[in-house]
């Protein structure tokens, strides 16, 4: 499996850090994303990285003052926080993810762009690398094809070459000082892979009673489950909760299905980052059958309208403070640029082919069935920690990838 995420904040002034540490603080801020996304997106596959968001936005919030900074902190959720708590949590958190010890591989990446000529503080360049330990180099934004190529490569080098093309000339101008450019790598193989030869082709139905032909990979094993109440009586009112972990049970994938006759958009206002919480506390070891489809998303998204909703607006407009990070009171946030993609398959690495079909029962089964051939939602995330890496939902799972929007010129 191969999951990315990447964020670009294009800007007449830089970028910031967020973070995940106060146990529901990250959940809290992914719920209220992946929220506005949904209600923006009605029918359509969603993707993307609360962890990657929440680096930038600590980056931009370590160059804010004033109520600027105080929108920041407020959106992201840290405002029980004493003020700059939340590095030293990202530190200790980016140091344990970047380790190179574990059974998967789990990176983060950030990189700092300043026009040549413009002056940036001192200390927040310091505390920058401290707690980002981003890189920062010097470019000319007027030569916006050259510095979009030279982007480019970097976001290569660190997405594995998994995503091109990431931002382009149209990005920049001759009023761009900044860029920030964050990446968050995660390739992992399931602890229990699925066998390719047990690979068939299957239908999926959609919230609109469509079906599509897809490859349902399957496998009978131990894995975490539970059984919660969505509060109805219809059918028992019951959805599921499937974790599945990849190597070295730290980093899993959870996810949750309604039954089949209970539309998606039905279950998602439940969730909440206390639920997901309850979720993973209650889900218990145990024999479980498992359907899952084969899917890639890739997933591009303007920020800036979803950060603004959460209530960062000044620091998009004239009036933003950004005078932690330059003496220049001119400096605002252009854009902000989201994009991640996943990939899971049979080993949690590389795609692998199967056809046929396969007969299924939902009668007389020893063990709990989770037959995921309809439309759901699901989080990996870090079992020790509870951050999570990544959210999203699949509506379309024959889609390849999610488009997001044209960004305006600056």
């Amino acid at each position: 499996m191969y999951i990315l995420g990447l964020l670009s904040l294009l800007v007449l002034q830089s970028k910031a850090f967020n973070t995940n540490f106060p146990d529901e603080t990250i959940a809290e801020f992914s719920v209220n994303v992946y929220n506005q996304l949904r209600a923006t997106g009605v029918d359509e596959n969603i993707l993307f990285s609360p962890l990657s968001i929440a680096i930038a936005m600590g980056m931009v919030e370590l160059g804010a003052h004033g109520s600027t900074l105080k929108e920041i902190r407020h959106a992201m959720g840290f405002g029980s926080l004493k003020n700059g708590e939340e590095f030293s949590f990202l530190k200790e958190l980016s140091d344990t993810v970047n380790s190179e010890e574990s059974q998967y591989v789990l990176k983060i990446a950030n990189s700092l762009y300043v026009q040549n000529g413009f002056h940036i503080s001192d200390k927040f360049l310091e505390l920058v690398k401290k707690y980002f330990k981003a890189e920062v180099e010097n470019v000319d934004f007027g030569q916006s094809a050259a510095v979009a190529s030279h982007i480019n490569k970097w976001v290569e080098n660190h997405t594995n070459n998994m995503i091109k093309d990431f931002v382009s000339s149209r990005d920049f101008s001759a009023l761009t000082h900044l860029a920030l450019i964050n990446a968050v790598y995660f390739k992992g193989n399931w602890k229990s892979q699925f066998r390719p030869e047990n690979t068939r082709t299957f239908s999926f139905t959609k919230d609109d009673e469509s079906e599509v032909q897809i490859p349902m990979m399957y496998q009978q094993g131990e894995f975490y489950y539970g059984e919660f109440s969505d509060g109805s009586n219809e059918a028992g009112g019951i959805y599921q909760v499937l974790e599945i972990p990849y190597e070295g049970d730290e980093i899993s994938m959870m996810i949750i299905l309604s039954r089949q006759e209970v539309p998606l958009v039905t279950l998602e206002p439940l969730v909440k980052a206390q639920l997901i919480e309850e979720w993973a506390s209650s889900v218990k070891k145990q024999k479980v059958e498992v359907y899952l489809p084969r899917f890639t998303i890739e997933q591009e998204i303007d920020l800036k309208d979803v950060l603004k909703s959460l209530g960062v607006t000044e620091a998009f407009g004239r009036s933003a403070d950004f005078t932690a990070m330059s003496d220049n009171k001119e400096l605002y946030l252009a854009k902000a640029i989201h994009k991640s993609f996943i990939e899971v398959n049979e080993e949690g690495s590389e795609a692998a082919a199967a056809s046929g079909m396969i007969a299924i029962s939902r009668m007389a089964v020893l063990y709990p069935q989770v037959i995921v051939d309809h439309p759901f939602f699901f989080l990996v995330r870090n079992r020790r920690t509870g951050t999570i890496l990544f959210m999203g939902r699949v509506m379309h799972p024959e889609a390849m990838n999610s488009s997001g929007h044209d960004f305006e010129e600056l």
